[in-house]
């Protein structure tokens, strides 16, 4: 531990230092675009810059970052426990100009408990404890609320004419399944290779190998052979506890991207592959114009062999199932507000499942604490819209969600035991300008209700719930 608080100590050194070079050349830099969508983009605002001193490799660069305040509470059914809690923290990221082609970055997180009550409390009803709001902090170790940084991001980028590569603790593009997912105080991050490549302006490839992670909520890295399955594990299709932690022997993922536009037309393929675990194909075709979007969504899931060789509960996925996912949307937007109808239909060909270590499924249906992993054999129907109220930096919106099929104790299509719920999300989100741009304030309203089972061991921290969320983000 000693040495582990020595290396952070060490890098908010470095970054101190960095940061003090940076700003005396700040009036002739340009920021660091935060969207890595944006990434490449950025990059052509990004010139080589010529090296007179060592200093300079350092010198010419950019600091960004950002501070954020959670406060979360759960308010669960009757006499369920209720929970509270605020985080705060922050983080800052360095990233270097070009150099012959090269650049490198670095990003330190950190997080501290501000107050809360006992989050350790066990109900005496159901004999659980606290679980959103742990999230905030490291949901491995619930008695940690201090000893909370990670070194999110360390890596080393090569930057040629049609793309780059990039190798290292990566600040990477999000996908459907495998995304940073950063709705709480630390993100999902990733290390590995990431090669991109832009063909003729209008075809964009991806290309990764991730062999190590550190999940959401977290503040260790992992191999793969350890990482995958330090969440709930759930159950089996037979209801045996499934137990695929550190069994599943496998490497790393690797990740193909295909994305083109044309016309009003947009096409989407990624490939999946979790080494020894499974085979999951995505495809998204979207046609939009300035008032309508309509899209739909493939996938197709397949084990790997070796998951048969695997004693029966230490399965992530059985060799008979076959995980597929149809869904749809229907988008109406003008200036002021937008509105959206989406339908999603797991088949009765087995469970969609994807490591939950890995980020958040993103289909059209999937919200704030509504996912579609573990299902089989479901329905899910989402309406949303979002209205700005007069004002460009202020706006707000909902989310109705209801799901169809899932029974409690049918655990065939159901891995996490879940019963038919519909939700409903409320947001608001309100942006300062002048003296205070780049703060943030954001507002999140839960409420989940079962349909079927109100069983205390059923709903705790589940649904029947009311969850507050409020959130001040102040980037820079």
């Amino acid at each position: 531990m000693h040495l582990k608080r020595k290396s952070y100590t060490l890098f908010w050194g470095w970054l101190l230092f960095f940061s003090g070079l940076t700003l005396t050349q700040a009036q002739h830099e340009t920021p660091v675009a935060s969207d890595s969508l944006n990434m490449l983009e950025a990059e052509s605002h990004n010139p080589e810059r010529p090296i007179e001193a060592l200093k300079d490799v350092f010198g010419l660069g950019t600091i960004s970052g950002h501070v954020r305040n959670y406060f979360m509470n759960t308010i669960n059914q009757g006499a369920l426990t209720d929970y509270y809690a605020n985080a705060i923290g922050g983080a800052m990221r360095f990233k270097s100009h070009r150099i012959f082609g090269f650049e490198f970055g670095a990003t330190g997180i950190f997080t501290y408990k501000l107050f809360s009550n006992d989050l350790n409390k066990e109900d005496p009803i159901t004999g659980g404890i606290a679980e959103f709001e742990h999230q905030l902090f490291d949901v491995l170790d619930t008695d940690n609320f201090n000893d909370l940084d990670r070194l999110e991001e360390l890596y080393v980028r090569y930057n040629f004419k049609h793309g780059y590569a990039t190798y290292g603790r990566l600040a990477i593009e999000d996908s459907p399944l495998k995304n940073r997912s950063d709705g709480r105080m630390k993100p999902f991050a990733f290390n590995g290779l990431w090669l991109h490549y832009d063909l003729l302006e209008k075809h964009r490839f991806n290309l990764a190998w991730i062999n190590r992670i550190s999940p959401r909520s977290t503040v260790e890295w992992f191999d793969f052979k350890e990482g995958i399955g330090l969440f709930n594990q759930g159950f089996q299709p037979d209801g045996t506890e499934a137990e695929y932690h550190e069994h599943l022997e496998s490497e790393g993922m690797a990740m193909l991207e295909y994305q083109t536009r044309i016309s009003n037309f947009s096409l989407k393929v990624y490939q999946w592959y979790l080494h020894h675990i499974s085979y999951s194909g995505w495809v998204g075709v979207e046609y939009e114009n300035q008032r309508w979007n309509l899209g739909v969504q493939y996938v197709l899931q397949l084990p790997d062999s070796f998951q048969s060789t695997l004693d029966y509960e230490q399965r992530f996925v059985q060799p008979e199932e076959r995980g597929q996912v149809i869904s749809g949307q229907i988008r109406y937007r003008n200036p002021d507000w937008e509105l959206r109808l989406a339908y999603t239909q797991a088949l009765a060909t087995g469970r969609f499942l994807f490591p939950r270590e890995l980020g958040r499924d993103n289909f059209y249906t999937s919200v704030s604490r509504s996912r579609l992993d573990g299902f089989g054999d479901t329905g899910v129907l989402t309406l949303s819209g979002d209205h700005t109220l007069g004002i460009d930096h202020f706006s707000a919106g909902f989310d109705y969600t209801r799901a169809f099929g899932p029974e409690v104790d049918a655990f065939a299509f159901n891995k996490y035991n879940l019963d038919a719920y519909q939700q409903f999300n409320l947001k608001l989100h309100y942006a300062l300008k002048g003296f205070f741009e780049g703060m943030h304030f954001e507002f999140l309203y839960v409420y989940r209700d079962n349909l079927n089972n109100s069983e205390p061991e059923v709903v705790f921290n589940r649904a029947n719930l009311h969850q507050i969320n409020f959130i001040t983000n102040f980037e820079f």
